[in-house]
This record gives C-alpha cells, sequence and structure tokens, in this order.
C-alpha cells in the first residue's frame, strides 16, 4: 500500500459529487457561515480549496437535502433561494478563438453571449422547479412555494416569450427542456462557426445585459409565486474559466444592483482584466460585499482542516484524538544550539554578539528567550542540514521539522481536497499499524511535492537566455534564493522568505505571478479570511511559496521578512506561452 501512498485520482471532488453524497460529508465552517449571510460575496481561492463545496450546499436543493446536527439552524439563517451556477469548462478558451477569428462580429458576439445568459436561465429554472415543487411528508421543504397548474402554465408562456424559447409542454419542466434545446442549438452553432469559419443562418435568440434579464425574470416569478420580496441568490462557480465580459458586470452589480439579487461568486486570486476597485462606481469592500479569502489562512483553515480529518478517520473506526495518530517529534532547541554552534562559526559570532553564547534556554531572561523562540526553527534547519566532518553523506531525508499533523495541514495549505485526498491515505495505515511513522508522512507529501511540480512544469513559459522554460523553473528559482538565506554562507536571524513587487521591472512577471497564485503555488500572505485585495492587481499583493515546497527546498514554515521579485529574477523578463488558449482545468492536480 505504502508504494501507492498518493494516488491523488479517487480523492474528493466537489464538481463530480452528487448532492447526496455532497450533503452527507459536508462540514461547515467559518467560511459557510460568511457566505450564507444576505450580502453580495466574493470568495477567492484557488483550485482545490473549497469554493465548489461552499457554492454548492447554498443551492436550494442542497440546503433542503442536508440532514445534520446543525443543517435546521443554517436553514433558520438562510434568507435566499440559491440558484448554483456552474461554468463551461470551454467558455473562456472558445469564446477569445472565436471573437478574434470573426473579428468581434456583432451576431456572433450575439450568439457567444447567449450561451452564457441561456447556460443561467437553465440553472434558475431547475432550482424554480424544486422550490416549486410537491414533495412527500417529511421532506423540509426549505423556501417551498405551491404554485397551481394554472399559475404555473401562465408563468412558462411569460418566461418562454421574455427568453425566446419555444416549448411543447407548458410546465417549468418543459421550460428547462426548451432552455436545454436552445443551448444545444447554440453549441451546434458555434461549432460549425469553428469548423467551417464562417458565420451561418442565423436564428433569434436572447441579446440581453444579464443583469436587467435576471431581474425582470425573478420578478415576475415572485409575482407568480406571491412572495415579491423574495431574494434569489446566483452561485457562480469557477468563474476564471469565464469570459471577462460575463465577469466584470456581475462584480459591478454588488453595487446599487437589484434588490431581489444576490450574487455570490467564485474567483482565482488573479484574474487579469477583472477589477474590484479601479472603477470610481465599483464595489466597495464591506460596504456592498463580504470578501472571502481561502488562502492562506491559519487559523480558520487548522480547525476546519482537523474537523475533516477527524471525519475521514471516523469512517475506519478512529476515534481518538486526530494528532494522537501521527508520530512526530519535538526540537531539541539546546542540542540544535549547540551543534550548529560548533559546526557555524558566522552562527558562533550571532551567540557571542547577543550574549547567548553558551547558555542553556531553561536559564535566559525573558528578553534572551524570545530570541531563542525567534530563532529556533531557522537555527534547526540549518543544523540538520548543514554537514560537518562527521558527516559527509549525500542529501538527507527531509527534518521531522515537517512531520505531524498540523505541519502536514500547514504544507497542504489547509486544501480540502488535498486534507481528504491524504487523510483517506493514512487512515489506513493509522488503522493497519496504530500511527503514522514520521518517514510514510514525509514520504506523502514528496509525492504530492513531484505531482505539483509535473503539473507547473506543463506550463511553458518564454524568458531571456531560455533561463527558464516552465513555470517550475521561476517557483525553483524563488525557492533556491529563500533556501540560500536560510542555509547559506553567513547565518540570518530573519531570512527573507516573502515576495513584493515595488519595482517597476515587475510587471513582465505578474502573469506569471498569477498563474501561480491560481495552481497554488504562490500563496496571497493575508491576515485574515475577510482580507481584501484585487485579483487583477498582483502589484499590491505581498506573496509566499506554498508550504509544499517547504521539505523539498529546506525551508521555513513561518512569516518571514519580503524581497522584491524583481531582486530574484535579475531583470529576466518571461512570458507566458499561449496562456489565452490554455484550459484553466490543466491548472488542476489530477486528484
Amino acid at each position: 500500500m505504502i508504494n501507492h501512498i498518493f494516488h491523488f485520482s479517487q480523492s474528493f471532488n466537489a464538481k463530480s459529487t452528487s448532492k447526496n453524497s455532497l450533503c452527507e460529508s459536508f462540514i461547515p465552517n467559518d467560511y459557510f457561515d460568511r457566505l450564507i449571510s444576505p450580502n453580495h460575496t466574493i470568495m477567492i481561492g484557488p483550485r482545490g480549496s473549497g469554493k465548489t463545496t461552499l457554492l454548492r450546499m447554498c443551492d436550494i436543493e442542497a440546503m433542503d437535502i442536508w440532514k445534520s446536527e446543525k443543517s435546521d439552524d443554517y436553514r433558520k439563517r438562510v434568507e435566499f433561494t440559491g440558484v448554483f451556477v456552474p461554468t463551461d469548462r470551454f467558455w473562456k478558451v472558445q469564446y477569445d478563438r472565436i471573437k478574434d477569428f470573426f473579428n468581434n462580429d456583432k451576431s456572433v458576439m450575439k450568439i457567444l453571449n447567449s450561451s452564457f445568459l441561456y447556460h443561467v436561465l437553465e440553472s434558475f429554472c431547475n432550482s424554480l422547479i424544486y422550490k416549486v415543487s410537491y414533495f412527500e411528508s417529511g421532506s423540509v421543504r426549505f423556501r417551498n412555494v405551491s404554485l397551481s397548474k394554472s399559475h404555473e402554465a401562465e408563468l412558462v408562456y411569460t418566461l418562454a416569450d421574455i427568453w425566446k424559447v419555444k416549448f411543447n409542454i407548458p410546465s417549468l419542466r418543459g421550460l428547462a427542456i426548451a432552455l436545454s434545446i436552445k443551448k444545444y442549438e447554440i453549441s451546434n452553432y458555434i461549432s460549425s462557426m469553428e469548423s467551417e469559419g464562417c458565420i451561418g443562418e442565423f436564428f433569434d435568440v436572447l441579446d440581453s445585459n444579464i443583469i436587467q434579464l435576471l431581474e425582470v425574470s425573478v420578478q415576475i416569478v415572485n409575482q407568480f409565486i406571491g412572495t415579491t420580496d423574495e431574494k434569489w441568490c446566483f452561485l457562480f462557480d469557477e468563474l476564471e474559466l469565464a469570459p471577462d465580459i460575463f465577469v466584470q458586470p456581475l462584480i459591478d452589480a454588488m453595487r446599487g444592483g437589484p434588490q431581489n439579487i444576490l450574487f455570490k461568486l467564485a474567483l482565482s486570486p488573479y484574474h487579469r482584466g477583472i477589477s474590484i476597485t479601479s472603477d470610481p462606481s465599483s464595489t466597495m469592500h464591506k460596504q456592498d460585499v463580504s470578501f472571502i479569502n481561502l488562502s492562506g489562512v491559519k487559523y480558520e483553515g487548522e480547525g476546519f482542516a482537523k474537523a475533516l480529518a477527524e471525519s475521514v478517520f471516523r469512517r475506519e473506526g478512529l476515534v481518538d484524538d486526530i494528532e494522537s495518530y501521527f508520530e512526530e517529534n519535538e526540537i531539541d532547541r539546546n542540542k540544535d544550539i549547540s551543534e550548529l554552534s560548533y559546526k557555524d562559526n558566522s552562527f558562533s559570532d550571532y551567540l557571542e554578539r547577543m550574549g547567548l553564547k553558551g547558555c542553556n534556554y531553561s536559564d535566559l531572561s525573558t528578553e534572551q528567550k524570545s530570541i531563542i523562540r525567534r530563532i529556533q526553527f531557522n537555527v534547526h534547519l540549518r543544523n540538520y542540514y548543514k554537514k560537518d566532518q562527521l558527516r559527509k553523506q549525500g542529501r538527507r531525508r527531509p527534518s521531522h521539522y515537517y512531520s505531524g499533523f498540523l505541519n502536514i495541514c500547514r504544507i497542504l495549505e489547509y486544501n480540502p481536497r488535498m486534507i481528504i485526498g491524504v487523510m483517506s491515505i493514512f487512515s489506513g495505515v493509522a488503522k493497519a499499524e496504530g500511527e503514522v511513522k514520521v518517514y510514510r508522512q514525509l514520504k506523502c507529501i514528496e509525492d504530492y511535492y513531484k505531482s505539483f511540480k509535473s503539473l507547473l512544469n506543463t506550463i511553458a513559459i518564454e524568458s531571456e537566455n531560455r533561463k527558464y522554460e516552465t513555470l517550475f523553473d521561476v517557483i525553483e528559482s524563488i525557492a533556491k534564493y529563500f533556501a540560500d538565506e536560510i542555509h547559506g554562507e553567513q547565518f540570518s536571524p530573519d531570512p527573507r522568505g516573502s515576495i513584493v513587487f515595488k519595482n517597476e521591472f515587475n510587471e513582465h512577471y505578474f502573469e506569471a505571478v498569477g498563474l501561480a497564485m491560481n495552481a497554488g503555488a504562490l500563496i496571497s500572505d493575508k491576515v485574515g479570511t475577510d482580507s481584501f485585495y484585487d485579483i487583477d492587481n498582483v502589484k499590491n499583493s505581498k506573496v509566499r511559496l506554498s508550504y509544499i515546497f517547504a521539505p523539498e527546498f529546506r525551508l521555513l514554515m513561518n512569516a518571514q521578512r519580503h524581497v522584491d521579485l524583481f531582486e530574484i529574477l535579475n531583470e529576466n523578463k518571461i512570458r507566458i506561452l499561449d496562456v489565452t488558449k490554455r484550459s484553466e482545468s490543466q491548472m488542476e492536480l489530477p486528484i
């Protein structure tokens, strides 16, 4: 089993999970508490950070069938009917390609835009069907309303006229079928344009502003169901896959938009061309919209990761404290200080300057202990990997500094998909052997690192003198720079380990940095889950390497001083190759 310790293909993926399975395994958290608030919400996070799960759980059907100790309490707090809107993975690539080929022809643009409109309307119609459906006794009937057959038929005639679809049966299900057929016709039309290189015979489709269309549609529906103040919440997932022309209006509508409509949007950390704040009338953080940052947040992530892991272990009958199943060795401060002082003259000189040479930690003053605590992990790593006359062998395996349950969660950046995948493997080991040994923990992390490296190596870049050929080459260069801060010739009590973008030359790196952030290789260094940053503005960000790189490159896993990226990459211009033609699905680990 250990030979296949990190097999990602069977890991949890919310996009392909049934609603029943999703609800059975769902664990609410602080992010969900904020997401269900009656406000517009922008949720930012890299792939696998849980955005899809959180949005899908806000959908009316998921909220209705969810059964847990807390589900009734959550339902009482939800003041909207949720409409989950998945994003077609091929929209952006196809849209940009056809738009450019036909030079923004108006009739072509109308067809392309209509594909998005009908996709949203189909999701809206399906949620409406669930809302008015009759359920057997025992159902929760969350935000369910009654609608007579005659009123349903009137509603269908009204909506079909506005939506420009033809139905065979005057029912909401008949309307949903008509929308599916219209989507199919549009898809075929677009495919024929691509293959034949010309515009075919035109047919009637919607040509509306998405916000105005949803506003009038919701108003009509609310009139028919007899709840004119009913709020509808459109839950847009994976908008990094959608063309910018679809995304920006949704963000702009969060300020002064329709009264009966809420938008909750899932976005990647970087989305070129999309801005939350650049326009004077744009959304203002904490006034018009709540902001949920799922990247690199330790304290909220730690508790949720523990709950996720415990749920996985319980399936194997393992009910003890989750941390007890993971072997973990304590770091010996005194031993590390003594050994490094002997090996490293620069460290010995540092101790002497600070009045710490030859002292035992327990004998130090409060201020001196504080100094030692600040450098203890730096000292440990430098000592562990530094050779001396007694050890001349090759590279050592990663330090036990990277082992233990909490450290594994930190290395995985509290990514729910990763946590579930890794803990599913570790639970089997713990059941068979009682605990997960350090070497097995480190082997698992190494395998995940290799998968991540392979992913980043698929992203080709162009640079001067061909110094960098893939995105991983850039990440590796950054990692080696930070490693030298820790393991270089001179001991540094405060090594640099994060990145800022002050120099104007950094604009040549922003595209690569953005892709690295979306993949989870670079993490925005924010202090809280409601921390705000504009997804189009890398310049004002502060980022760090994902901790998944820490064991391989012997790096620290705590807050560190920053350095300008310009200083690391040495004026080497970087360009992502064919980024507009790249499917964002390529930015996802095969898990």
